[in-house]
């Protein structure tokens, strides 16, 4: 176990933050008491965590201070996201009134980035999301000439499924897949286990292709003297591991050693293997007192620990075996109702400050449809009642205020929402997700309805946004992308990525352009649509998209008839089953159709097109004149941190919030519903299936 050598400082002070209005819960001020080496705050949702790590930060920069040392004390404030980040800067401009200069706030990556660049090698980052794509695309490429060597000298393809060797990679689940290997640092993790790579990832459930093509994308990244040519967002955390990665576990890290007085750290509950790894180095390294924040109730990313998981030892292995665990249960965010509702559900033990007041209500719901009436109804409630009283006081923040928050666990669940919502004239927002018109899936099955349509008069039913986001979809979906035979094939031999010309592939201004273009006309849409290309000369392709648009009259005539049987063609569906998409992304695509075909059905796709070119142009007429947002859908990430006056969480039902998970993930499942139902300040309102209900829990 690490050993803290830091003297243990004189009782701090009752209070040294600045604002008069802020005072500390009991159990806050056991916190800012303590003077124990190191602490873990233990809190449930809106008791303060942030707020109490500051608090406890400024009291030890006032103590160190007072000690008169020979150098200013520094303190280094952590947190795992860039929100983290922002949440900690505003509560100390709220308590000191600025961050001072001793203290800084960075998140993990940026902490490692600095180390990186005190070691003196180049750190490159690398945003540019287009020149990403060229480089993974390499990366299958250079993978591809090497099984096909190897099968030439009789070495076989190592199995690896043709759909990796075939076309083009999902990006996206490339770029997911990649994160959490570097978040579990899976290498080590393979080496660890004693198996090969086959039956590691059959015995972990992962995906051999996506791993291999992983391992190659990383050899070439980093080169064969492992100089890194590029740091994308994860990658020096993931660097500074592997230098620690070769140190023994009570072995120092020079880099690391003696640089604060102190180290506190937010969102304790979202670390993963990396994070941990480097902030046991920091405890070990003699950097004061260590503090650190979470609720365990919150972790809901993949590859973060969890309490269900042992994640609490797991943080305290890497602390002082004196490190003191203190709980706050008091929350100010929210009131006896909303607490008593909540602990048998979750088995949590919330207690509400004396004097609060909230409400909290529980209703059911027969359909979709129902459930959306619902939030109609609320929705009016609010803004009507609430909102109209707030006014007649004279709250220059009531239109703010009475906005209601819709959580919703599946993006596709907005769908109906948005549609009747638009309908009912209210001015929604959409936060962590796009607006369901603007998603690639439901954004091409708008395109083929339009292009297969034909051109109507001079009238046209889709924004260029709905273009631009079809064209995606093609890409995305369709197996259209340009494959990376431009690169320099000796190059990729060596192992080394081909830089040259990756600026002239077609990046987001060219979308866009081509979008505008397509916008002009449903025929022009059409060609594109059935000849990848503007080019009349090309020939016709083969594949699904291609397919829909030569259909036959009569089969024409019929899916445009009816809209939802359009969504339900089996040449739409065909598209996202041959996609080279993970299988997550495929099912939530057909439940997008699906929501889709629900909505539209019985309605021609002229009137389905028409209808949404007036909910969409309405919606940007409210922007454009700055009406207030009354309701905003929010994704449960979107949420997390965040509080609101009033929250609605809809779809509660088993299977869906909380969603199908294996036994070892259902706890991250519960989380989502925690994060969710845990947002409200003064009213909660849960919209529960009466046929699959999930109260009264526990969950």
């Amino acid at each position: 176990m690490p050993v803290h050598n830091s003297p243990i400082p004189p009782k701090p002070p009752a209070r040294s933050w600045a604002h008069a209005r802020i005072t500390a819960t009991a159990e806050q001020r056991r916190v800012l008491d303590s003077t124990a080496p190191a602490i873990i705050i233990s809190a449930l949702a809106g008791t303060g965590k942030t707020t109490t790590l500051c608090m406890k930060a400024c009291n030890l920069l006032a103590s160190l201070q007072g000690q008169r040392e020979a150098a200013p004390p520094r303190i280094l404030v952590l947190a795992y996201s860039r929100a983290g980040v922002t949440a900690i800067r505003d509560r100390m401009l709220q308590l000191h009134g600025a961050v001072p200069r001793s203290m800084e706030v960075l998140t993990m990556e940026q902490l490692c980035e600095q180390v990186l660049k005190e070691q003196g090698d180049p750190v490159e980052k690398l945003d540019d999301p287009v020149r990403r794509r060229f480089l993974i695309l390499q990366a299958q490429e250079a993978l591809r000439l090497e099984l096909e060597r190897n099968s030439d000298s009789g070495g076989g393809s190592d199995g690896i499924d043709d759909a990796l060797l075939g076309q083009n990679v999902d990006i996206d689940a490339f770029l997911a897949f990649e994160a959490l290997a570097k978040k579990r640092l899976l290498a080590r993790e393979v080496e660890d286990s004693g198996l090969d790579l086959r039956a590691f990832c059959e015995d972990r459930d992962l995906d051999y292709g996506l791993c291999r093509l992983y391992g190659q994308y990383e050899r070439m990244r980093v080169g064969m003297n492992h100089e890194p040519r590029f740091y994308a967002e994860g990658d020096c955390t993931f660097e500074l591991c592997r230098q620690l990665g070769a140190l023994d576990w009570d072995q120092p890290f020079e880099w690391l050693q003696e640089r604060y007085s102190a180290v506190l750290f937010d969102e304790l509950h979202d670390l993963d293997e990396g994070a941990l790894m480097v902030l046991r180095k920091l405890v070990q390294g003699n950097n004061g007192f260590f503090v650190g924040a979470g609720d365990f109730n919150q972790h809901i990313h993949e590859g973060s620990f969890s309490v269900f998981g042992g994640g609490m030892e797991r943080v305290r292995e890497c602390l002082p075996a004196d490190t003191q665990v203190l709980t706050i249960n008091t929350t100010r965010r929210f009131g006896a109702d909303i607490c008593a509702a909540l602990n048998p559900l979750f088995g949590a033990e919330f207690a509400h400050v004396a004097g609060s007041s909230d409400a909290f209500a529980h209703l059911t719901y027969d359909s979709d449809e129902h459930c959306a009436a619902q939030l109609v109804e609320l929705h009016g409630q609010i803004v009507n009642g609430w909102g109209a009283l707030q006014e007649s006081k004279g709250d220059k923040g009531a239109q703010h205020n009475s906005s209601l928050n819709v959580v919703l666990r599946n993006p596709q669940d907005s769908i109906l929402l948005e549609w009747v919502f638009g309908h009912e004239g209210v001015h929604y927002g959409c936060q962590g997700m796009s607006p369901f018109y603007l998603r690639r899936e439901v954004a091409l099955a708008l395109a083929l309805m339009w292009a297969l349509q034909g051109d109507d008069g001079h009238e046209r039913y889709l924004t260029p946004g709905i273009v631009g986001a079809a064209v995606e979809g093609l890409l995305h979906y369709g197996r259209r992308t340009a494959r990376s035979g431009a690169a320099d094939v000796d190059l990729l031999a060596q192992g080394q990525f081909d830089n040259a010309g990756w600026t002239d592939l077609p990046g987001a201004d060219e979308g866009s352009k081509l979008a505008a273009t397509l916008h002009s006309g449903a025929a022009r849409m059409r060609r594109y649509i059935a000849h990848g290309t503007l080019n009349p000369n090309a020939p016709e392709l083969n594949d699904a998209c291609a397919e829909i648009m030569a259909l036959p009259a009569a089969a024409r005539a019929a899916v445009l008839a009816d809209a939802g049987t359009f969504c339900q063609h089996p040449l739409v569906r065909r598209i996202f089953a041959d996609a080279p998409i993970n299988g997550t992304e495929r099912s939530a695509c057909l439940a997008s159709l699906q929501s889709l075909a629900r909505l539209a059905h019985g309605l021609p796709v002229a009137e389905l097109l028409g209808r949404l070119t007036l909910l969409v142009t309405t919606s940007i007429g409210m922007h454009q004149s700055q009406e207030p947002i009354s309701l905003r859908l929010l994704s449960v990430d979107a949420c997390k941190g965040r509080e609101f006056t009033f929250v609605a969480v809809p779809f509660v039902e088993r299977g869906r919030f909380p969603g199908p998970a294996s036994h070892q993930e259902a706890y991250r499942e519960r989380n989502m519903l925690y994060v969710a139902t845990t947002r409200a300040r003064a009213a909660l309102w849960v919209l529960e299936s009466a046929a699959k209900p999930v109260w009264p829990g526990p969950v």
